[in-house]
């Protein structure tokens, strides 16, 4: 990769329409510019044609690439909010996202689809039991720190679409501050908690929850803290 190669792509996302590139274009990129920034250190003269060159390249590449990604996002987020009020899927360029970008369409539409239940719902369908049930970036910290402690460790952890080996929610050991004993309301569909693991609860259930959640769904009425749980909520 050079900088040629990504003035041209930079210079077709210009246009409204997103285009397709390559899935290592990122990661080319990368290498393309610690290469170049190796380059320039073994530049002794800081004042020279050559450094000047390599280091207006390297500035224009960063740049670039800044602006490719801005206007790639736009364009996923516009897809998605033209798709959160479509009976039908109406996105056609779905394949040329990046696996990343992809997640970020889907966390979008997710975001959208809660955030009318939560303000609209009311309003719209005031006889819904629907709950909003915000997509939670405690997840994705969750997982990034399991995948860190596999790298450190050289250990496999075990993870389930619950994020533990039972599947059943937080094992006792991770009863700590951050959870609190709920009995269920109402019966949900399965939900993704702060701490990254799915739950599936019905009404009368007495589960664990993570606190952000339990307080989200105890304010909805859809559950109630369990006798003696509040003072430790607050301590």
């Amino acid at each position: 990769m050079d900088i040629e190669e990504i003035s041209q792509i930079l210079y077709k996302e210009q246009n409204q329409k997103l285009k397709a590139i390559q899935a290592d274009f990122y990661l080319e990129a990368e290498k393309y510019l610690r290469q170049l920034e190796e380059d320039i250190g073994k530049i002794n003269n800081s004042r020279s044609p050559e450094f000047k060159m390599l280091h207006d390249e390297h500035e224009g590449a960063l740049s670039a690439l800044e602006t490719i990604f801005m206007k790639r996002i736009g364009k996923v987020i516009t897809m998605a909010t033209f798709q959160s009020h479509a009976d039908k899927p109406i996105a056609k360029d779905i394949e040329k996202l990046l696996p990343v970008e992809k997640r970020l369409y889907d966390l979008v539409l997710q975001g959208i689809e809660t955030a009318k239940i939560e303000l609209l719902g009311p309003i719209l369908y005031p006889d819904s039991e629907k709950i909003a049930i915000w997509p939670e970036i405690e997840r994705g910290r969750q997982i990034s720190a399991s995948v860190r402690e596999e790298k450190e460790t050289g250990k496999k952890i075990p993870r389930t679409a619950a994020g533990n080996e039972t599947g059943k929610g937080p094992d006792k050991n991770d009863i700590n501050e951050e959870y609190v004993v709920v009995r269920m309301l109402k019966d949900l569909p399965t939900f993704t908690g702060a701490d990254g693991r799915n739950y599936t609860v019905s009404a009368e259930e007495v589960v664990v929850l993570p606190q952000l959640n339990a307080a989200g769904l105890i304010k909805r009425n859809a559950a109630k803290m369990i006798a003696g749980q509040e003072k430790a909520g607050k301590d």
